[in-house]
C-alpha cells in the first residue's frame, strides 16, 4: 500500500482503505459514512499523510504544520472576510486565525470526493460543492470572481489536549459578538448508538382512520401553540411549546368546589338584589386560589381532570422497554422509571399520572433553567440527550391534544 495512506491510517483509526485494480479508496473519513476519497495509483499523496479530520467538524487538522484548517467555501473578491485576520486567547494559548486559500491537501481530497449516500446530515462535509467549484467548467464560470478560501486555526493544540470543538464554540461565541454576520463554525453531533422508538399513533391502534371527527372549539391560542410546535425540529423546543400548552390550560384551572360554588351564585335568584354580597362571597373563594403559588399542584389537577391513564397508554406500552428503566441524560440528570418491568402496561392506574406529570415537569425545568433546582443536573445538548426525550415528548404531546380538547 502506499506509505502515505499507511501514515495517515495510522493518524485515523477510523478510516478505512481499499486497495483496488487502479485506485486507492478511502472510506469513513471524520466518521461519516457518506464520505470517501478516490485516488488513481501513482498519485502524489504526500499532502494528506499528516492529516487528521476531527468528527465533530468539517475541517482537516495537519499535525506537522498544527494548523486547524475549516472547510469553508467561496468568499466574494470585494468581501472583507478575504482579509480577516487574528489572533485569539484560549485558554491562556495564543492562536492565530484567518481566512486564506484552501491548502494544497483539501485540494487534492475535494477533487478525490465521491458520495456514498443519496443524502447527508453533515452536507458531504461541504466537499461536494466544493468539488464542483473546482472540476465543473460551469462553476467555474460562474464563480470566477470569487475567492475559494478555508478558515486557519494555526497554535499548539496539545495545551489544550486537541479540544477542537471546545476552541471552536467558543470561537463562534466571540466572532458574533464582534460580526453578527460572520460565518459560524459547523459542529456535528458524534455518532452515536441511535435508540429507536415508536410514534404511537390512534390512527394504527384502531387499524382505520375516523369517518366521523366530531371536533370541539379548542382555543385559539392552544391552537396556534400546536401548530408552532408540531413545525419546530427541534425536539427540545418541541418538548417547551407541548408543555406551554399544560402551563397555558392550568392558569385558568379552577378545581370542582371553586366551579360549583361560582354556578350556584349565577343561579341563586336572590343575586339581582343582594350582588355585593355575592360578590364578596366569590371573591373569598377565589382569593385563596390566585394566591397559591404553587403552580405545579394546579398543573397536576390540570392534568389528572382532563386525562385518563388510558389516553396515554398506547404511548406509554409503544415505548415499554425505555419506560421500565431508570433514564439518566448525559449531564446527570436522573428520571425514575414508569413501568416496573415491560409487562405491567396494564397494571397502570389514573394515580401513575402523578409521577408522569413529576417526571415531565422535571425534564422541562431542566430544559428551560439549563438545571434541576436541587441539584447540579442538567440535560446537554446533545444528539444522544434529543433522542432519550422523544418517548416522553410523544407522552407529553397527547396529554396536551387531551387537556385542550376538555379545556373549557
Amino acid at each position: 500500500m502506499n506509505q502515505n495512506l499507511i501514515h495517515l491510517l495510522a493518524n485515523n483509526s477510523q478510516i478505512e482503505i481499499n486497495d483496488l485494480n487502479e485506485e486507492y479508496e478511502i472510506l469513513n473519513p471524520w466518521n461519516d459514512k457518506s464520505v470517501s476519497f478516490k485516488f488513481q495509483k501513482g498519485k502524489n499523496l504526500t499532502s494528506i499523510k499528516n492529516l487528521q479530520f476531527p468528527e465533530q467538524l468539517v475541517a482537516l487538522f495537519d499535525s506537522e504544520s498544527k494548523s486547524l484548517e475549516f472547510i469553508y467555501g467561496i468568499i466574494e473578491k470585494e468581501s472583507k472576510l478575504k482579509d480577516r485576520e487574528f489572533d485569539f486567547l484560549y485558554k491562556g494559548n495564543i492562536f492565530k486565525c484567518r481566512f486564506g486559500k484552501i491548502s494544497n491537501s483539501l485540494n487534492l481530497l475535494a477533487k478525490s470526493f465521491k458520495e456514498r449516500t443519496a443524502d447527508s446530515s453533515t452536507d458531504y462535509r461541504n466537499l461536494r460543492f466544493l468539488r464542483d467549484v473546482l472540476t465543473d467548467s460551469f462553476y467555474k464560470e460562474y464563480f470566477k470572481e470569487h475567492f475559494i478560501a478555508s478558515f486557519y486555526v494555526k497554535g499548539n493544540f496539545e495545551n489544550i489536549d486537541h479540544d477542537y470543538v471546545g476552541l471552536s464554540k467558543s470561537l463562534n461565541f466571540y466572532m458574533a459578538y464582534f460580526d453578527r454576520n460572520t460565518p459560524k463554525i459547523l459542529i456535528h453531533a458524534k455518532n452515536f448508538e441511535e435508540e429507536k422508538h415508536d410514534k404511537a399513533c390512534l390512527y394504527e391502534l384502531f387499524d382505520t382512520f375516523p369517518g366521523l371527527i366530531s371536533a370541539v372549539n379548542i382555543d385559539s391560542t392552544l391552537l396556534d401553540t400546536f401548530m408552532v410546535a408540531n413545525q419546530t425540529e427541534n425536539i427540545r423546543l418541541k418538548f417547551i411549546f407541548y408543555f406551554q400548552i399544560l402551563e397555558y390550560a392550568s392558569y385558568y384551572y379552577l378545581d370542582g368546589k371553586i366551579q360549583n360554588k361560582i354556578l350556584k351564585t349565577f343561579k341563586n335568584p336572590a343575586i339581582y338584589d343582594k350582588p355585593e354580597d355575592f360578590s364578596k362571597s366569590l371573591i373569598e373563594e377565589l382569593k385563596d386560589h390566585f394566591s397559591q403559588k404553587d403552580d405545579s399542584i394546579k398543573l397536576e389537577k390540570t392534568i389528572t381532570e382532563n386525562v385518563n391513564i388510558e389516553d396515554i397508554k398506547n404511548e406509554i406500552s409503544a415505548n415499554k422497554d425505555f419506560f421500565c428503566q431508570d433514564l439518566e441524560f448525559e449531564g446527570g440528570l436522573k428520571i425514575n422509571r414508569i413501568l416496573k418491568d415491560a409487562n405491567s402496561v396494564e397494571n397502570l392506574k389514573d394515580d401513575d399520572l402523578i409521577l408522569i406529570k413529576k417526571n415531565i415537569e422535571k425534564i422541562r425545568n431542566v430544559l428551560v433553567h439549563l438545571r434541576e433546582s436541587r441539584e447540579n443536573k442538567v440535560i446537554l445538548p446533545s444528539q444522544a440527550n434529543n433522542n432519550k426525550l422523544l418517548p416522553y415528548l410523544f407522552v407529553l404531546r397527547r396529554i396536551a391534544e387531551k387537556v385542550a380538547i376538555n379545556f373549557q
